[in-house]
């Protein structure tokens, strides 16, 4: 009975994901000068776990890659080989493929294989080109007289297996060749099925070599024998002498006698002169530079622990858990919430000295779901390091494709964000990181010219500050011009007086189409990418800010919610509705006196709040309710502040502050302007969140 492995999938997807990323950010860190031991063993337990997983449910495509890429890689940890700036390019290379196969298998779509055919061709001629200069590189009969024994591999993989490709018998060969001189026999015993038999003369032991065979092969497809003095010299002798069947059973350690059905072995690869007569037998020639190698035999060393103690404590106490089930715990706990609100209300009605008991129950009914809401939405909670971990490469690829020298700086990669936004969060900071080094570092030479080092520094910084968290993408460049802004906005018809503020200015570069770039290229020019960002955060109910200095730099500072699930919010009365404030918008409320109130003709009132007129916004006017009052000092004021600055919402009155659950308007109905979502109150009515921005006021 074949077991299903299909359900395990989707894990192995994952954590095949979290390799890729896990190596990606190793190598970009790697010091191609002195490289750590620990890194480099790092990296190639990365790229043998996926190959390990890949064999495990016959991935053959992503097998075939990370082996001739664990090979390369395990030239390197054993000193073998010194990186170089092009292999750590080239091994990139080879995870955006491996990214792309993992793709390609998860969602069931068609993988071009010719990227896959390059990287490989490209890792090998690595690999034959480096492996004469490499520091330690000895003599091909140093090697063989170094060897402490010679082994014969017989690998027979069955008709459905990855071996069943000779692609994978050359990888093989290759792997085994790092550790000593070896050789390839391959034998045709059915139609279509092979037989491989390699000869290794090597100082490792028999574990190391079953090892190279571990994802690959079942332990009853794989024979190994000491090979004794024979070896394969003896071999290659018998092969020699071959009396036309290509029978060699005179050496001790060759392969054994082949089947009845004369499945003749033949060598890999073909040689100029076959054996004459009946081309049996060909004799083995030395093989291909990027195949067999002469290098000496590494000696035995210790093998450290795939995974530390630590690493394993951490792994045996988590679980994975799907989103969906999170979301649907997070949706319930919001529902408990709603009830409990409801519960307190009818108690609320009650009399102390009857239900004493029931109020201090429910009094413990609310602090253990206040409790419990928290500890769910933590599970939710992600540190800003899933998304920081993604730019390091963004940075390093554009810079080298700029003739940049950039440095990318990170802060606050420990700050926890839901991760629903996180999610929301990349692609606007993927554009501002983008223009960061296009528009903002300059040229070394233009920055040597400035006084300034060659190497331009972008950092990315995450804080909690009160009830949001704050991303800010700086970096030391030119900064933004003025002048250039100006007129680069009334060239495309904009209205902009040489009066606006600074910061005003600033916020053209968000204007859909707006691009001070000279030319179209491929990285910016078509004004697009800060469009984005500014309408991905609006929608996230978040503001962007804009600080810049001439020569200086630019820093970028987005304000975001903790989480779109729940929100901390004050309920305010207007007539008979009950809405909703952010409490995160509001910065005070307070009842003001008649001398605070000042009418502006043709425009409406506004409020005088220490020495700062702010524009008065009646609620009851934006949605068209009957107010209690229509005098704003016999009624509440309220000030917010958004993106576009603060003003002053009129309200009847305050009714209190607590934690409401969002409810999607989108999903439950459509878009209404002036709303962000809703909510359900302990009396069962449903209450509108109040988006600040919509409500401002248009000049």
């Amino acid at each position: 009975m074949q077991t299903d492995l299909s359900h395990f999938h989707q894990v192995f997807f994952e954590e095949a994901g979290e390799h890729l990323a896990t190596m990606e950010s190793l190598l970009l860190a790697l010091d191609v000068a002195a490289p750590d031991a620990d890194d480099l063993n790092a990296i190639f337990r990365a790229a043998h776990s996926i190959k390990g997983g890949a064999g495990t449910f016959g991935f053959g495509d992503l097998t075939e890659v990370t082996h001739v890429l664990e090979s390369l890689l395990d030239r390197l940890r054993n000193r073998e080989l010194g990186p170089t700036s092009e292999m750590i390019d080239v091994f990139l290379k080879a995870g955006d493929v491996l990214s792309a196969q993992l793709a390609g298998h998860r969602d069931a779509a068609h993988v071009d294989p010719s990227a896959a055919e390059a990287i490989i061709r490209r890792l090998r001629e690595l690999a034959s080109t480096t492996q004469t200069t490499a520091a330690d590189a000895a003599p091909a009969s140093e090697a063989i007289s170094a060897a402490a024994g010679r082994f014969s591999i017989t690998y027979t993989p069955n008709a459905t297996g990855v071996g069943t490709s000779g692609e994978t018998a050359t990888n093989l060969l290759a792997e085994l060749a790092g550790l000593g001189e070896a050789t390839l026999l391959t034998e045709e015993f059915e139609p279509g099925r092979f037989r491989y038999v390699f000869t290794v003369a090597t100082g490792a032991d028999e574990a190391r070599i079953r090892e190279i065979f571990d994802f690959v092969a079942l332990p009853e497809e794989l024979h190994l024998e000491h090979g004794g003095a024979a070896g394969i010299e003896a071999c290659a002798a018998a092969a020699a002498d071959d009396d036309g069947f290509g029978f060699f059973d005179d050496a001790p350690g060759c392969p054994a006698e082949p089947d009845p059905g004369y499945g003749f072995f033949t060598a890999l690869p073909v040689v100029e002169d076959p054996d004459p007569g009946y081309g049996f037998f060909e004799p083995l020639p030395q093989p291909p530079a990027e195949i067999a190698q002469s290098a000496p035999a590494p000696a035995p060393e210790p093998r450290k622990p795939t995974v530390k103690a630590a690493d394993k404590a951490a792994a045996d106490s988590s679980i994975r858990v799907s989103v969906e089930k999170v979301d649907h715990m997070i949706n319930l706990v919001g529902e408990l919430v709603i009830t409990q609100a409801m519960l307190a209300q009818t108690v609320g009605g009650l009399a102390p000295e009857i239900a004493e008991r029931l109020f201090n129950g429910m009094a413990q009914l609310e602090r253990n779901t206040r409790d419990l809401q928290d500890t769910v939405m933590s599970i939710r909670m992600m540190p800003m390091s899933f998304v920081f971990s993604r730019y390091p490469r963004v940075v390093r690829d554009l810079a080298n494709q700029l003739g940049k020298d950039v440095a990318l700086v990170t802060e606050g990669e420990a700050t926890e964000l839901d991760k629903g936004l996180i999610e929301k969060i990349v692609d606007p900071l993927t554009h501002l990181v983008r223009n960061s080094l296009d528009h903002g570092i300059e040229l070394p030479e233009r920055r040597i010219a400035a006084g300034k080092s060659p190497r331009g520094t972008v950092t990315l910084r995450a804080a909690h500050q009160g009830g949001n968290i704050v991303i800010e993408v700086q970096d030391d460049g030119a900064g933004l011009r003025r002048e250039k802004l100006l007129a680069k906005a009334r060239e495309r018809g904009m209205a902009v007086p040489d009066a606006m503020s600074d910061q005003d200015v600033w916020m053209l570069i968000f204007a859909p189409g707006f691009s001070t770039a000279e030319t179209v290229t491929d990285v910016s020019g078509r004004g697009v990418g800060m469009d984005v960002v500014k309408r991905n955060i609006d929608a996230l109910n978040g503001r962007v800010e804009i600080a810049s200095a001439p020569g200086i730099g630019t820093k970028v500072t987005i304000r975001l919610p903790l989480t779109l699930a729940i929100l901390d919010g004050m309920s305010v009365g207007v007539g008979s509705e009950v809405f909703i404030v952010p409490l995160t918008y509001i910065v005070e409320s307070f009842q003001p006196v008649g001398s605070d109130i000042r009418t502006i003709s043709g425009t409406g009132q506004v409020v005088h709040v220490r020495g700062e007129y702010l524009p008065l916004v009646p609620l009851y006017q934006s949605f068209n309710l009957e107010p209690e009052t229509r005098d704003p000092t016999r009624g509440i004021v309220v000030i917010v502040e958004s993106a576009s600055g603060r003003l002053a919402l009129f309200v009847d009155r305050l009714l209190g502050q607590h934690q409401v659950v969002i409810k999607s308007m989108e999903t439950n109905y459509r878009k209404v302007l002036g709303f962000a979502g809703a909510t359900i109150m302990g009396d069962g009515r449903v209450a509108l969140i109040l988006d600040i921005a919509a409500l401002a006021p248009r000049p």
